[in-house]
């Protein structure tokens, strides 16, 4: 699967002399699912991760299906609590955080791109982008303005009063990376972008989040299955049983 990548193989547990400073750190991620106590077994799907994602960086997370992709996605993003473990974002463990706060840091921090987009049907393409921003606290006037550019740059000017129904798959997930970077967030999480989508319209939705986010200077974090889509991320992890057993680097350009 990953040797498909061009790149150059290096094992996790080496440091990366590449990469800058931190953005992300996870160390001993644990994560469990089902009843801890006797009425059940538990799942676990982490298994020990340790993991740097450095400022500006892309990194993409592979392996099969319960492998522990995507949780692990979910937890370095604050969505889940780590069974054990940490992760922390610019020096603060997002599990000692309570839950308004963690809340509070996803919306402001973090933008996520997910496969289906999850674009609110009723609202149109430019209020789907505001929203998120106003339930941070930014006023509506400086949303707007900010939704406009990142629609327009994105390739959607004309579409801003569409709503998702009126839009391709492909437009609607560039939607979708505009939401995401609206905030200029530090971190963008991207769950499967493209898997929703024939190859040619993925190719493009994908130059554009990958491009969008370098001059945006946010690291990207990519779950998904296809090689080729791993392969314009600087980084890939691949991950088996709930932990990462290899990682690949492109060589040549940042990302």
């Amino acid at each position: 699967m990953t040797t498909a990548i061009p790149s150059t193989y290096r094992s996790p547990s080496e440091p990366d002399p590449s990469a800058g400073p931190a953005v992300l750190s996870a160390r001993s991620l644990v994560r469990d699912f089902g009843d801890s106590g006797r009425k059940g077994p538990t799942t676990r799907a982490l298994a020990g991760v340790d993991l740097d994602i450095a400022r500006a960086d892309s990194l993409a997370i592979m392996g099969p299906s319960g492998c522990g992709k995507t949780t692990l996605l979910h937890v370095l993003a604050g969505i889940l609590r780590p069974s054990a473990g940490t992760v922390h974002h610019d020096g603060t463990d997002l599990s000692s955080l309570p839950d308004a706060a963690r809340t509070r840091l996803r919306r402001g921090a973090f933008g996520f791109v997910f496969q289906e987009g999850r674009l609110l049907p009723e609202l149109t393409a430019l209020e789907n982008v505001i929203l998120p921003r106003m339930l941070a606290g930014t006023p509506r006037r400086t949303a707007t303005a900010d939704a406009r550019g990142w629609l327009d740059r994105l390739g959607l000017a004309g579409m801003h009063d569409r709503r998702p129904g009126q839009l391709s798959g492909g437009q609607a997930q560039r939607v979708a990376i505009a939401r995401a970077l609206a905030g200029r967030p530090p971190v963008v999480f991207a769950d499967e972008p493209t898997g929703a989508l024939d190859q040619a319209t993925g190719r493009s939705v994908l130059e554009v989040l990958v491009g969008a986010c370098r001059d945006s200077g946010a690291s990207l974090v990519m779950v998904t299955h296809d090689p080729q889509v791993a392969a314009v991320c600087r980084r890939t992890v691949a991950m088996r049983d709930g932990v990462i057993v290899q990682e690949f680097q492109r060589t040549g350009e940042a990302r």
